[in-house]
């Protein structure tokens, strides 16, 4: 077994680890990880491991060719991925049978009990059970297929997590009781999940200003899903006027030029991603926070609104609306979207670093096998 590890201290170190004494015994089913996505939301999972729980999902496996090396620093970062079952002593798996979800960056998954629900099937090992059932569902898939079936879930993996965040971030929007914002303002603009929150604003005739790097802006500005593109070196170039702000880069410096400039204008400010992870400052963490001004800053977690809104409209129309968003934007997506497929997990090893930098072109999807 490999697994991609990084120091939970420190993002620059990282590793692959194999280990060949796989935890068989106690498995009740063992997936073979065939292809996963790594974005710059898997960034966020870093940054919010220890206060959402990330870390806890997938135990490292540990490395015995290391000697005082801090063991207990390293994690394994979440990703979404295909799994195909490699062995199985439950009744409904079978052997071969294909499940898109939430994976290690690793060659295996072992699952030591399972559940199903509605078609799908639920990870209730003893170390998951407390965490969101959102991340521990795994849905079916077909068998693998053609190059269209397999483009097709590539897109999946790197965009159904990204879209339904979106989706989340509308309905959070939507559902605003106050005075309809004059404009909703998004940071990190070229981001998978900024820009299918622009293309769901501007369905429903909302004024978006998109905030993003110099390199990124023609791209942005392309894509034609904002009102208005600024640079992050022209902030004042935004109307002051009533806004909800949507932050997806978590840099505080960002953060308080645009309070400034926003000032009583500022009706709401979301904070989402941490795109720009390394300058987040040392109070953006998972809860909802005020500054001197008194503007209230609020942290969404795309599970727990999830979860509030199944019960309020159930799960059926839950799922039946925001699945037909999500179609649709990667229907939009796939005409302008370039996906590369890594071979081998130790590929990750020499793309993370352009990850962690942002040097991925928004244009491109990475997508790593294992």
């Amino acid at each position: 077994m490999k697994q991609f590890q990084v120091n939970k201290k420190e993002l620059s170190k990282y590793r692959v680890v194999q280990n060949e004494e796989l935890p068989l015994a106690q498995a009740v089913v063992t997936f073979e990880v065939e292809r996963f996505a790594f974005t710059a939301n898997n960034l966020t999972y870093f940054m919010m491991g220890d206060k959402l729980g990330y870390w806890e999902f997938f135990p490292p496996i540990n490395c015995h060719s290391t000697k005082n090396n801090n063991e207990e620093n390293w994690g394994v970062i979440p990703v979404w991925g295909i799994g195909k079952v490699a062995a199985s002593s439950v009744e409904g798996v079978d052997v071969g049978s294909r499940y898109f979800g939430y994976f290690p960056p690793a060659t295996h998954l072992h699952m030591d009990a399972i559940a199903f629900a509605q078609g799908n099937l639920i990870d209730t090992s003893a170390h998951r059970n407390s965490l969101p059932q959102g991340y521990n569902m795994y849905r079916p898939l077909e068998s693998g297929g053609d190059k269209t079936q397999s483009h097709r879930e590539n897109l999946q993996m790197l965009l159904w997590p990204l879209y339904i965040t979106s989706y989340c971030l509308w309905d959070l929007i939507d559902q605003y009781n106050a005075p309809k914002p004059k404009q909703v303002i998004v940071l990190s603009a070229s981001s998978k999940t900024s820009l299918g929150l622009a293309y769901a604003l501007k369905k429903d005739d909302y004024h978006v200003v998109g905030v993003t790097s110099g390199k990124s802006q023609e791209f942005v500005e392309g894509l034609d899903v904002y009102n208005q593109v600024v640079c992050y070196d022209n902030l004042d170039d935004i109307h002051s006027k009533a806004s909800i702000v949507v932050d997806m880069s978590g840099n505080s410096e960002v953060k308080q030029r645009l309070k400034t400039r926003l000032g009583d204008d500022l009706m709401r400010y979301v904070q989402v991603g941490l795109t720009h992870w390394q300058d987040a400052g040392t109070g953006d963490g998972a809860e909802n926070t005020e500054d001197a001004s008194g503007n209230s800053d609020e942290f969404f977690f795309a599970p727990a609104h999830i979860q509030t809104r199944m019960t309020e409209l159930g799960a059926y129309k839950f799922h039946a609306q925001s699945g037909a968003f999500v179609k649709e934007a990667m229907l939009w997506t796939s005409s302008w979207l370039s996906v590369k497929e890594q071979k081998d997990i130790t590929s990750l090893l020499h793309n993370f670093d352009a990850i962690c930098r942002g040097d991925v072109s928004p244009k491109e999807g990475l997508i790593f096998a294992p």
